[in-house]
């Protein structure tokens, strides 16, 4: 008897706790499987999203490939406008800026570079496009601005990209004619792994320290 009534106790209690929680728990489960629906949903689109950007990549690509630069650009600019946050629209934007290099159009090769710069998500993809956009400062007979764009932010620690970045300031110090500076610079790219015979042939087509550092 005493068991019972201690069941019927427990039940009773149980059905308090039920009245003043149970809406709260079906809520949690509610909301959990929405979570989980959600996060399924989620990650479908994403794979979508990354299938298609990768075909438009790929007939960018063959666009390229074929020299036909007008459809190339149209595909550039439905990566970067439908697809930002994936890393074909950061390949889409290295491609942009490279175009307009090619056609004499430095400030718009600037332009994607800087958009590059703050849209994506990948650092190595924001070092590639700020040493690019130090060329295209060069280009324009800016260097002061291109050893600027050097030396902010994220390229006060390269990384590897290091010896690189330190080639491209030696290109810039000699644009200013520092030479003692572009002469150092090329030493630490050269010390930092960059040992191409054109880095070589850039330092030792600087005049000797004798006859310039004085």
């Amino acid at each position: 008897m005493a068991t019972h009534l201690e069941e019927e106790a427990q039940v009773e209690a149980l059905k308090r706790w039920w009245k003043a929680n149970g809406s709260s728990i079906i809520a949690g489960v509610v909301l959990g499987l929405a979570g989980i629906f959600g996060w399924n949903t989620w990650q479908n689109h994403q794979r979508t999203q990354a299938q298609q950007s990768s075909q438009l990549y790929s007939q960018l690509l063959g666009a390229v490939e074929q020299k036909q630069y007008e459809l190339a650009e149209g595909i550039a600019q439905r990566l970067t406008s439908e697809y930002g946050k994936t890393a074909y629209a950061d390949f889409a934007r290295l491609f942009q800026a490279k175009v307009a290099v090619e056609k004499g159009q430095l400030e718009e090769a600037k332009k994607s570079l800087g958009m590059l710069l703050t849209s994506s998500h990948d650092i190595n993809f924001r070092h590639i496009a700020r040493m690019r956009q130090a060329r295209v400062f060069l280009a324009m007979g800016n260097p002061d601005d291109g050893l600027k764009v050097l030396s902010s932010g994220e390229a006060v620690n390269p990384g590897r990209f290091a010896g690189q970045y330190e080639e491209i300031k030696g290109d810039l110090y000699y644009a200013l004619g520092k030479i003692p500076q572009a002469r150092e610079a090329y030493r630490k790219a050269i010390a930092l792994g960059r040992t191409h015979a054109w880095l070589e042939t850039k330092l030792n087509d600087l005049a000797p320290a004798s006859s310039v550092d004085k």
